[in-house]
């Protein structure tokens, strides 16, 4: 039942709220943008009477009460009800326009068919965010067991994320009645034909993986020469993405090469990120233990954003390691070391015009990094390069002849090899490559 505009709708703790406009529809419901009493508006999710169980009435008073595990989570804050009426449904806050789902991010294009120019800066913030979350998520004892496109929005600027449909989210115990979203299902859950193989955290680790790869790769890591024929029917979903599911990067078997869009992104990526997305759908692919853990994608992106670095001789961005130091240009094949690299604890900052340095490399842990330093170069001497300090609080820096000086914020500091800079208690040497 579609609820007319105008509808009175009974938050419980949250008070009155009336019904203004349909916002969608969807194969469970129906969303409704409602206006509470003081004016603030809430998304209202109202089951269609199909959907609208007692079993999922339950399940979403248990997400109420649980809490949200992060703010990025469109959570449900309470549930709803039109009085003399049977129904249910639940409210959670409206999702900016702003975003769009993540499918948006392969077609390249925004809403109104405009290009996007997503940058890598915000494909690793958009995959940090979204291993975070889940992290959050999983912490809690919850498994969301959907991970898909439809549910991941994004904000193409910054890649900042929203995680929305979380009426699948369930308690992490075995049970559930959502199996989750073809292509991105564990391999586990779509060969079970008897469908007693429930999604879990386990399974959203899978799914996790293959989000990443579409965002990083802009492919399915499971599609390639093997797939592209047959109709993709049950019978072809239930093969390669079940039992004959093969890896198109699979280091011992070439069956299953990507499409080309895929294999130069696996080529400009840095052979860390190449060897856990490996480990994810080879060893991980059918022994959920070896999966890749959010945990361990947040450190792959910091040290892929780390990595990232335009080149010396061409104005391309592009991603060197110091564990692979010879890397050359995708575009100009020119050398990519860069004249600096900034040493904070065990990470390594490249030095470019692109390098930042930020609160996720003074602090483990921190969820959203913000910047307390940007590399800068000399305007007139490509040799030279400055640290800007952008944070709140002054600086120390010492040369290697013992000289030591303030920098204060909003001033720039020269790179100096060997010079060491305290921020806070924590030390940065600058080195020469």
């Amino acid at each position: 039942m579609v609820l007319p505009q105008g509808t009175h709708v009974d938050l419980g703790p949250l008070g009155a709220a009336t019904v203004t406009s349909l916002l969608g529809e969807g194969g469970q419901g129906y969303v409704f943008e409602v206006a509470r009493t003081h004016g603030s508006t809430l998304a209202l999710k109202w089951y269609k009477p199909t959907s609208a169980s007692s079993e999922q009435y339950r399940e979403m008073q248990t997400l109420v009460e649980f809490g949200s595990p992060h703010d990025r989570f469109l959570w449900p804050l309470s549930m709803a009800k039109v009085p003399g009426h049977p129904g249910f449904g639940y409210v959670m806050h409206v999702r900016d326009p702003r975003y769009l789902e993540l499918s948006y991010l392969l077609s390249n294009v925004d809403r109104d068919g405009r290009p996007l120019n997503v940058s890598f800066a915000a494909t690793i913030n958009l995959c940090r965010q979204v291993a975070f979350s889940f992290l959050r998520l999983h912490a809690r004892g919850l498994c969301y067991r959907d991970i898909s496109f439809g549910n991941v929005f994004f904000e193409p600027a910054t890649g900042d994320v929203l995680i929305c449909d979380n009426d699948n989210v369930g308690v992490d115990d075995g049970t559930g009645r959502v199996l989750g979203t073809p292509y991105f299902m564990a391999p586990e859950v779509v060969a079970d034909t008897t469908y007693a193989t429930l999604p879990s955290t386990a399974t959203d680790r899978h799914s996790l993986a293959v989000l990443l790869f579409y965002a990083l790769f802009l492919g399915h890591p499971l599609e390639g020469a093997r797939t592209a024929s047959g109709l993709r029917d049950g019978a072809w979903l239930q093969h390669h993405f079940g039992r004959g599911a093969l890896f198109c990067q699979h280091p011992d078997d070439s069956g299953n090469r990507p499409p080309s869009i895929v294999q130069q992104y696996w080529d400009l990526y840095p052979a860390f990120l190449r060897e856990l997305f490996t480990q994810a759908f080879v060893a991980g692919l059918w022994e959920p233990a070896r999966r890749v853990t959010e945990g361990q994608w947040i450190k792959a992106m910091d040290r892929l954003g780390d990595a990232m670095t335009t080149c010396p001789h061409c104005p391309v961005t592009n991603f060197w390691d110091p564990a692979e130091p010879d890397t050359l240009c995708r575009a100009c094949g020119g050398p990519l070391a860069p004249a600096f690299v900034l040493r904070v604890g065990r990470r390594t900052v490249a030095v470019s015009p692109l390098a930042v340095l930020r609160t996720d490399h003074l602090d483990s842990g921190v969820d959203a990094p913000v910047a307390v330093g940007r590399v800068r170069a000399h305007p007139h001497d490509p040799a030279r390069w400055g640290l800007l300090n952008v944070s709140a609080e002054p600086w120390t820096i010492t040369y290697p002849d013992g000289r030591e000086f303030r920098i204060d914020p909003e001033l720039t500091t020269e790179l100096v090899d060997g010079a060491r800079l305290l921020i806070g208690d924590d030390v940065v040497t600058i080195m020469k490559v």
